[in-house]
């Protein structure tokens, strides 16, 4: 396969929207196409989209690229309205921020979604392997990824920044493909499907509990487990209120300092402090219930030791099944398991369950 040609026809950089019709028009014949995302994240909640690029196949076969200007006055909706059409096949490669643009700009829940890292999880190649590897790997070409950190705000881009953005999606479909082949042959497709659905959810869907991750709580009274994950909800819904990044409005340590009623040197405005000030105060839970059996725990030395169990035993099926052992289930989610004694639907179902879900049962009970 050679090296992409930059312009198969004068329109490729689509900057009105009478250059946008024809591509809608062709992705609307093929049925499939890839495309990827270029945008800034670095000073806003909301990521600013700068480009969106795709690549499609024309009535004779032929490969069209396509780099679309967001910044342009373009009206997207159709474009939006194909990434929501379960019966239009997209290829993205690590696309969870792509997917979350989409959703956040349409409101509406990308459907028909391919992500060729995911695949990859199913096809020996690695674990949340790169874009540039599998091109390297499959077709035997190296990309320069230096473009990527460029400032893709800036008008005109440049011809480096073109040729990185029409490489990031020339190689997708024919990446997807192989895997494609190679999950059928291997009896997986079917998994994969399942998964992507879960990986749409997981990046889409999310509860706001996930937010107080980062956060410990051991230690810690119930009390102050209550103000510090009312006061990250407090965080998030400003956040998206001013669009800043939430570590720029208020840190975690800062804002666990707040919830333990330490001095902050922090201003906020009247309306701020009064929502503080109510969320200190509350005898009673205002966002979020606080489930016990989530914070983590230490394990006795009998866990510990069936932790250890389990591990060798996924290890073994990893090894057999040609799975990456973390793709199978995170330590965090084993010791969950190990803990409660019993296997979450949540955690090992469909696909998972049936590779090493009656086994691990087994070893647990």
């Amino acid at each position: 396969m050679g090296i992409i040609k930059l312009q198969n026809s004068e329109n490729f950089y689509v900057d009105s929207q009478s250059k946008l019709q024809p591509v809608i028009k062709l992705i609307k014949a093929a049925k499939i196409f890839a495309m990827d995302t270029e945008f800034t994240r670095e000073t806003t909640y909301y990521p600013i989209l700068s480009i969106i690029q795709i690549a499609v196949k024309n009535a004779q076969g032929a490969k069209e690229s396509f780099i679309i200007d967001c910044l342009c006055d373009l009206d997207l909706s159709e474009l939006f309205a194909i990434i929501a059409d379960p019966k239009i096949i997209k290829i993205l490669h690590s696309s969870a921020q792509d997917l979350q643009i989409f959703h956040h700009k349409s409101n509406q829940l990308p459907q028909g979604i391919v992500d060729t890292q995911v695949m990859a999880n199913f096809c020996d190649l690695g674990f949340s392997v790169g874009y540039s590897g599998l091109v390297e790997t499959l077709f035997n070409q190296q990309l320069d990824k230096k473009q990527q950190r460029s400032n893709w705000q800036l008008r005109p881009l440049s011809q480096k920044q073109v040729e990185y953005a029409l490489l990031d999606v020339f190689f997708l479909e024919e990446i997807y493909e192989k895997f494609r082949e190679i999950l059928t042959q291997n009896q997986r497709l079917s998994w994969f499907l399942e998964e992507m659905q879960n990986f749409i959810n997981k990046n889409l869907l999310k509860s706001d509990d996930s937010l107080s991750k980062n956060f410990a709580f051991r230690g810690k009274s119930e009390s102050q487990i209550v103000k510090i994950k009312n006061l990250i909800l407090w965080r998030e819904i400003w956040a998206r209120k001013i669009d800043v990044p939430r570590q720029h409005f208020i840190k975690d340590e800062m804002l666990e300092r707040i919830a333990l009623g330490q001095e902050v040197t922090k201003n906020f405005t009247a309306e701020m402090q009064g929502e503080i000030n109510k969320i200190l105060d509350a005898k009673e839970e205002l966002f979020v219930e606080i489930d016990s059996e989530k914070r983590e725990m230490p394990m006795t030395s009998k866990q510990k030791k069936k932790f250890a169990e389990a591990k060798i035993l996924l290890a073994k099926i990893a090894a057999q099944k040609k799975f990456q052992e973390q793709f199978l289930i995170t330590s965090s989610d084993l010791k969950k398991i190990i803990c409660e004694k019993k296997i979450s639907n949540k955690i090992v179902a469909g696909w998972r369950y049936k590779v090493f879900g009656e086994e691990l049962k087994q070893l647990i009970s």
